[in-house]
């Protein structure tokens, strides 16, 4: 074999060899720019998923603030009731729960402007109160004042539903149904995601 043959041979196996170099390479990149493509929605899945989880955390704080706030609006409820049908000797327990009810409503209700009135009070007791506590305060003085009882009841009736219908602004129980539906569709979405094998993340994947 002559030295031009030899040297062609080397020439076209350097060829080959770098064509199936340059192959190995793209295969190679096309697997790398996949594995990063699905990494990338990999970690936005993970993103859309702790902030579904964070709005739920928020919410389930915001969910345990307003079932105190309900659980002490309901024993305001019943104490008012019970100061509208009060019998001889019930009236210190019935002043005593009141006045209980309305330095614990301070904490969900805080007065408000207290860097502009009654700055030489305690500070829970600074500025105004906010009118579903007058309801309470009113409910009070009503009952302390020794308002003949023909009038008591109705002043306490007119209290008692200034009282439901400020408190129902607060709690807002319209709105909430809805919060509850998306509550629930997001839960739903979150467990959705959880449960994807790992090949499967994109299908379960919802734009937000």
């Amino acid at each position: 074999m002559s030295s031009a043959n030899i040297g062609d041979m080397a020439t076209w196996a350097a060829a080959l060899v770098a064509l199936l170099a340059l192959l190995v390479a793209i295969v190679e990149r096309r697997g790398a720019d996949r594995a990063n493509l699905e990494n990338r929605e990999l970690a936005r899945q993970n993103a859309d998923l702790l902030k579904q989880q964070h709005r739920l955390e928020q919410r389930a704080w915001t969910d345990t603030h307003f079932d105190a706030v309900r659980d002490w609006a309901q024993q305001v409820c019943f104490t008012v009731a019970e100061a509208m049908h009060i019998q001889e000797g019930q009236r210190a327990a019935v002043l005593s729960k009141l006045s209980a009810l309305i330095d614990i409503g301070r904490w969900y209700f805080p007065n408000q402007w207290s860097e502009k009135y009654g700055i030489d009070k305690e500070p829970a007791y600074r500025g105004l109160r906010q009118p579903v506590l007058d309801c309470l305060v009113a409910v009070y003085d009503s009952l302390s004042d020794g308002t003949p009882s023909s009038e008591l009841r109705s002043r306490l009736e007119a209290c008692q539903r200034h009282f439901v219908s400020q408190i129902q602004l607060v709690i807002d129980p319209r709105r909430r149904e809805k919060q509850v539906a998306r509550i629930l569709n997001d839960w739903e979405q979150s467990e959705r995601l959880r449960d994807l094998p790992d090949g499967d993340e994109n299908a379960g994947a919802k734009p937000n």
